[in-house]
């Protein structure tokens, strides 16, 4: 994951539009964030596709473990080792 650092990753969306291609060059070269503000407001955050692909990767594999320990909870848990693995590498 990566961290904040305000002074670089805090860009007004008036700044965002004058130089864009500046800010979408660093987002693909530094693999990071930039944090759009309007009005002194997050408004949007923009990320590489690759972060992108890591953050929905991640993403999944919690709401898998998030439904099988609802399944658990529920006494509805099947155990199918090969199934989980299916899963968790699709």
């Amino acid at each position: 994951m990566f961290s904040i650092r305000v002074e670089k990753d805090l860009i007004s969306l008036s700044d965002f539009r004058g130089s864009y291609k500046k800010y979408i060059t660093r987002i693909s070269e530094e693999k990071n964030s930039i944090i759009l503000t309007q009005n002194g407001k997050a408004a949007a955050v923009l990320v590489s596709p690759g972060e992108y692909d890591q953050l929905t990767q991640k993403n999944e594999v919690l709401n898998l473990i998030a439904s099988r320990l609802q399944e658990i909870s529920n006494n509805s848990f099947v155990v199918n080792e090969e199934k989980m693995w299916q899963e968790l590498e699709s």
